[in-house]
Order: structure tokens, then C-alpha cells, then sequence
């Protein structure tokens, strides 16, 4: 009687009570079984979790006793789906295992079994059996589901076997199945990680036209299309979607300048690099500001290759890319502005590599300006590291020189200078048409240094103080400054630093910020903040005096600047060696040039 019941009664927890009533009628307790099938549907006190476990226990015990094959299939299956929910997922298999081997249920059935066993087997990373396990399922000779060879490709993928991926997600295109958006993503996912990037194609171009303005389908179809060798195809694609105000990330924007590069387009690539870098789309890098040098270079516009590369130089300090700059306007004849890339490229120890080279540039630009003593002890500075002493030996035999003596060629001595060479201060060195209209009343501090301040962690505070006005209590605040900085955990890492960030409206427009660099891990707290200074190309003097005569001296040093030839970039600091805040009676004096 129990058995027919259990035939006509589908629902799971149905099945469960009245299979338990069926072991308890084979042991001839009818009525008992019948009170525990009415527990476990109408549960009407707190105890019937425990009821319910004991069941399953019970139910386990007298599994192997059920002659019925549907119903051993169908308690084996319950039992099965119990432990998936305890997530104890090899008593699960058995179970779903011991279900499909008792034959009991139908193949629509037994196929909704293999997809819940093949998806503990995912669960457990047993990747093997879960592809062995959807084998089975698309094996039964009913309409499968797309689903089943998702699943089925998710496996192989796993496996690392990405033939059998392509072979079995082609399959569902084959046996006419529709895939929604979220099947096409999955796919495409797996089909781009398997290498089958001409489906990736065709399924992109169908996700296009179900969501259109999603900005990932248009970029990731220009990526497939350059896994391909496509340029052409990936360039229109990206250029559409520009076209179509697609958002762009700064990786695509570059993305894009790159592919009408590399389609011969190099002053289409320049003019979408510029553009952006422009308004902000792309950030302003020597990175960035180098690939655009590169782009108009190669696109044969010198001039704005030139303006280019002097900010890549300027943003990161290189001094690859001021040598780089120097031989253009080498090129351009533009000797002026040679000589003072390199004396910018030289304001500070160089790497030995570059040394060499450095030297032999520095040295033209002498010789082009008329300072042929000068440009003779550069060119015998080059003659002494290989790689361009050859070049270096010609120009001082055009020169028609005397030959450097022996403690010329014992070491090099300059202002371009290595780790093991005697430097020469820039300072110590006039420009030769400085040197041409120095007179004997000339102040002795006349000759400033050009160089290019490194990046720096900066602590700080700001305010509205003009520098003059600064000096009179400089060493309370600094004192201020340097004791929050100990409190936050930073080293103080250089001399106090006044950085003029903005002018205008008279001095009461004035913006100054008073900071110290730093070592350490330290984050900005009240009104101290902390930020990382980008290369300062400056032009230095330093100053001795009152706080009343610092007005003067800054103008005194624009006034220098500009006369020789430099353009301000409108950025001020002072810097106040270690040791001098008290009466600040002596600081160093940078104006910034461009």
C-alpha cells in the first residue's frame, strides 16, 4: 500500500516521510510510521529538527532493505540533496551515486540527478568527475540545455583542456540552442581564455546589438580583434566607438593613440594623445608626455616633438630624455636652448653611463656659443669614457686645439660629472654671452645655478602669509611642523622648504606652503597635509639677509632668469638649510623655468 502511495506522491519531503513509513511497514509498524510521516510534514513542536535528523538516520539504516527501485532512487536522492546542504559533499556523491544505480527514476529524472552530482563535484574541484558527470548528461538522448555544456566547458577549462572547451561550447550553436545575454558573457569568457577569439567576434557582435551601450563589449571586441592581428579592424572599432562617446578609460584613450600608430597614422595617434592629455583624460606623465614625443616625432613635426619631450623631461628629471632633448635642438641648430637642457641635465651627479655622452653635448653647445675653452674640456672629458670618445677626438681636432695635457686626461672635471669625477660648479661657470656683458661692478653673486630639484614627500601646512612675513616667526612654526611630523611617524628628510603655489590680487593673494620632506609612512592630520612633489626645473642663488631685502633678491633672480633666456614657470620655493631657521639669515633662492 505505502509503495503506491510513494509512487503517486512526487514533492521531496513527501517522498521522505512516506518512504520512512515504508521501512516501518516492512518492520510491522504501520501505525508508528504513520506517526512520524505526520512529524515531518505538520512539525507542531520545538523538537523537530531532532525528529527530522532521526529520519534521515533511520532512513539510512534501512536504505540498503528498499527492494522498490523508485523508491531506493528517490530516498538515495534526498538523502543526497540532505548532505549537499550540510556541504558534506562525499556523503552526497554516495548517495546520488547509490540513487542513479537503484534505476528507479525516469532519464528526465536521473538527467536533473547528473547536473546536481556534477555540481558538487565543482564544488569540490574534482574537475575530472564533473566533466565525466556532464558527459553523461548530454549522453541521454533527450533536448539538452544550455546550461549542461556551460557547466561541461567550465570543467574542461579547469582541466586546462581548451580544445575540448571550444569543441563543446561550438556544440550548443549546433543543437540549436538561444543563448540569453548572460549565457553569451559566459561563453565569451570561456572562449576568450580558450584562444577562440573569431567566436569571441560573433558573439560580441551580437552582445552589441542586445546592449549597445555597454562600453565593455566595444572595448573587448577591439581586444579580440588585436589578439588577432586585426590593427585595422581595431582601430575603426575603437575610433566608432570615440565616435559615439563611448566612455573611455586612460588605458583605452592610449590604446587608441597606439593602434593609428601602428597603422601608419602616427599625427592621428599625436592628436588623440594630445587632446587628452589636454583635458585631463589622460594624466600628464613623463610617460605620457614621452609616447607623444615619440608619436610627433615620427609624424615629422620637430617643433612639437621638441615642446613634447621637454615636459617628459621636465615631469620625470631623466636624464636619458634631456640628453634626448639636447641632441634635437642640436639637430634644430636651437643651441641656446642646448646648452641649457644640458646644464639642467647636469645640475647634479649623472650615472656613469651617461656621462660620456653628456659631455660630448655639453661641449657642442659651447663650441656653438663661443666658449671654445669651455668646449675644449668637455670634449677631452668625453675622450676619456668609451662610447663617444671617438666622436669627442674629431671635434677637438676640428677645433684645432692644443693636446690635453696629463692632468687633463687623468680624470674628468666639468660640470657633467660621475660618481669618481670632480665636479664643477655651475655657478662657478657664466654663460658665454653672460660672461660677455659681466662688468668689474658686478655683484659677486651675479651667476646662478640651473638645475632640476628631485621629487620629494613633502609634510606641510598652508597659508596666506607672504615669505616676508614668513621670516618673523619661521621658528615657531617650524618647530610646530617638525613635532607633528615626530607625532606622526615620519623622519624629517631634507631642509625646511617655503613653496609660493599661487599668486595674484596683490599680496594678499599670496599662497605659500611651509613643509618639510619626509621619510616614512605618514598621512596628513589637522591642518598638515602631506603630497609628493613632481622634478622642479629651477634656476638657484642663495641669499643672505633680512627678511625685509627677500622682495629684491626674488626679482633681482627672474630679472637674471629671463634675461638669460629662461621662461618662469611661475613657481617660487626657499629653502632654509639645516641648521638656519633661527634668525633665517641665510636660505636658497629657486624660481622655476620651463
Amino acid at each position: 500500500m505505502w509503495i503506491e502511495i510513494v509512487r503517486t506522491l512526487r514533492p521531496a519531503c513527501v517522498c521522505l516521510a512516506l518512504v520512512c513509513a515504508a521501512v516501518a511497514t516492512v518492520a510491522s509498524a504501520a501505525g508508528e510510521g504513520q506517526y512520524r510521516s505526520k512529524i515531518l510534514l505538520t512539525p507542531n513542536d520545538g523538537d523537530w529538527a531532532r525528529g527530522a535528523e532521526l529520519s534521515v538516520e533511520e532512513l539510512e539504516q534501512q536504505l540498503g532493505s528498499i527492494e522498490d527501485a523508485y523508491a531506493r532512487s528517490s530516498a538515495g536522492r534526498h538523502l543526497a540533496r540532505h548532505y549537499v546542504e550540510r556541504k558534506e559533499y562525499g556523503k552526497a556523491i554516495d548517495y546520488y551515486r547509490q540513487a542513479l544505480q537503484a534505476e528507479g527514476l525516469s532519464d528526465v529524472a536521473n538527467r536533473e540527478m547528473l547536473r546536481e552530482l556534477a555540481q558538487v563535484y565543482l564544488l569540490k574541484k574534482d574537475y575530472p568527475a564533473a566533466s565525466q558527470t556532464l558527459q553523461e548528461v548530454l549522453a541521454i538522448d533527450l533536448v539538452p540545455e544550455l546550461s549542461d555544456f556551460l557547466l561541461l566547458a567550465r570543467a574542461q577549462h579547469h582541466l586546462g583542456r581548451y580544445a575540448d572547451v571550444v569543441a563543446t561550447l561550438d556544440r550548443i550553436q549546433a543543437a540549436g540552442l538561444e543563448m540569453d545575454a548572460a549565457g553569451m558573457q559566459q561563453a565569451l569568457a570561456l572562449y576568450y581564455h580558450a584562444g577562440a577569439y573569431a567566436q569571441c567576434e560573433v558573439l560580441l557582435r551580437r552582445l552589441l546589438e542586445l546592449q549597445p551601450d555597454d562600453p565593455q563589449h566595444w572595448h573587448l571586441l577591439a581586444s579580440v580583434y588585436l589578439q588577432q592581428n586585426k590593427r585595422k579592424q581595431a582601430l575603426d572599432q575603437l575610433t566608432l566607438a570615440r565616435d559615439k562617446q563611448v566612455p573611455f578609460s586612460e588605458r583605452d584613450v592610449l590604446l587608441l593613440a597606439s593602434l593609428h600608430s601602428a597603422n601608419d597614422n602616427p599625427y592621428g595617434a599625436a592628436q588623440v594623445l594630445e587632446a587628452a592629455l589636454a583635458s585631463g583624460e589622460v594624466a600628464a606623465s613623463a610617460a605620457a608626455y614621452r609616447r607623444l614625443f615619440e608619436f610627433w616625432l615620427a609624424a615629422r613635426e620637430q617643433d612639437r616633438a621638441r615642446k613634447a619631450l621637454q615636459q617628459a623631461a621636465r615631469l620625470s628629471g631623466d636624464i636619458e630624455l634631456y640628453l634626448y632633448l639636447a641632441q634635437l635642438q642640436m639637430e634644430e641648430q636651437d643651441f641656446d636652448n642646448m646648452h641649457q637642457t644640458m646644464l639642467a641635465a647636469c645640475a647634479r651627479q649623472l650615472p656613469d653611463k651617461y656621462v660620456g655622452r653628456a659631455n660630448l653635448l655639453l661641449g657642442v653647445s659651447q663650441l656653438k656659443l663661443g666658449d671654445e675653452a669651455g668646449a675644449r674640456r668637455s670634449f677631452i672629458n668625453a675622450t676619456l669614457i668609451g662610447g663617444v670618445n671617438a666622436q669627442a677626438g674629431q671635434w677637438l681636432r676640428f677645433m684645432n686645439v692644443a693636446p690635453p695635457t696629463d692632468d687633463e686626461v687623468s680624470g674628468i672635471v666639468g660640470l657633467c660629472y660621475g660618481e669618481n669625477d670632480e665636479r664643477l660648479e655651475a655657478a662657478s661657470v657664466a654663460a658665454p654671452d653672460t660672461a660677455e656683458t659681466t662688468t668689474d661692478t658686478a655683484p659677486a653673486d651675479a651667476a646662478f645655478e640651473v638645475k632640476t630639484v628631485a621629487p620629494m614627500k613633502l609634510y606641510y601646512m598652508e597659508t596666506g602669509q607672504p615669505p616676508e612675513a614668513l621670516m618673523a616667526s619661521l621658528r615657531g612654526t617650524a618647530i610646530s611642523l617638525y613635532v607633528s611630523l615626530a607625532k606622526a611617524g615620519g623622519n624629517a628628510d631634507g631642509p625646511l622648504q617655503l613653496i609660493v603655489t599661487e599668486t595674484g590680487g596683490g599680496q594678499a593673494g599670496v599662497k605659500v606652503q611651509v613643509g618639510a620632506p619626509f621619510a616614512g609612512a605618514v598621512a596628513g592630520s589637522g591642518k598638515y597635509r602631506v603630497r609628493t612633489t613632481i622634478p622642479f626645473p629651477c634656476v638657484s642663488r642663495m641669499f643672505e639677509g633680512e627678511g625685509d631685502a627677500l622682495g629684491a633678491a626674488v626679482a633681482q633672480l627672474a630679472e637674471d632668469a629671463r634675461a638669460a633666456g629662461h621662461e618662469l614657470s611661475g613657481e617660487m620655493r626657499f629653502v632654509i638649510p639645516q641648521g638656519d631657521s633661527a634668525g633665517v639669515p641665510r636660505l636658497e633662492l629657486q624660481i622655476g623655468i620651463r
